[in-house]
């Protein structure tokens, strides 16, 4: 049987299963595969028109998939974000001291593009860091197979508390947690972001938190 040679190039088009950034896997291949999307090439009209039917089907249908995946546009404020994050990510990254790391919080209304910005900016950051040690954890212990994972991205769940969230932390890791108490939790939470070498944690939706809640004051701690 002959083989649509149009095949190949429909299922690029058509999205196939889309990277879960919640796991450290799903984190993994989206970060490799984020540049990989080809957008549709711009035509002349007199070269539309000479297409076949099915030919310009299929260039609509591409036309439609570069409309839905266009990419970030840096704008001022943006490029002061990513200005600043970077900055901070090296800072943290690159401290001997057992001090504090500084956080940043990004705010904003819906649909600005705040998740999208702060984890291509970590992508980034991983990569360089990633290269820099030859894709190897620089801190791990001789004898552990624990892979190294410099970022780690967790939605905050809908009703934030200490355990959903340390929860939410363990399974990116796919760390096993059932039946902890919140002390066993807090101590598996450092102990996997040290283990895997973690250098960033971003909590998506972290204004999910009520302050005023003693569970949630402990949580943001």
């Amino acid at each position: 049987m002959t083989r649509n040679p149009d095949f190949a190039v429909t299922q690029f088009i058509l999205p196939g299963q889309v990277p879960d950034r919640e796991t450290a896997e799903g984190w993994r291949q989206w970060r490799l595969a984020r540049y990989s999307f080809v957008p549709a090439p711009q035509i002349s009209l007199d070269e539309y028109r000479l297409m076949s039917p099915w030919r310009r089907q299929l260039h609509d249908l591409h036309r439609a998939a570069t409309h839905a995946n266009l990419p970030l546009q840096e704008t001022p404020m943006s490029a002061e974000l990513a200005r600043l994050m970077r900055g901070r990510l090296q800072t943290n990254a690159l401290k001997h001291k057992s001090t504090t790391r500084a956080g940043l919080m990004i705010t904003g209304g819906g649909y600005q593009g705040k998740t999208e910005t702060a984890c291509e900016i970590a992508a980034a950051f991983e990569d360089a860091w990633l290269d820099l040690h030859a894709q190897l954890n620089p801190d791990a212990l001789p004898g552990t197979r624990d892979p190294h994972i410099p970022v780690t991205y967790v939605q905050t769940p809908v009703t934030a508390k200490p355990k959903s969230t340390c929860h939410a932390i363990l399974d990116f890791f796919g760390a096993d947690h059932k039946g902890m108490n919140m002390p066993q939790l807090t101590r598996q939470v450092r102990a996997s972001l040290h283990d895997h070498g973690t250098r960033v944690l971003i909590l998506d939706d972290i204004t999910r938190l009520k302050l005023h809640r003693a569970d949630d004051q402990d949580t943001s701690t």
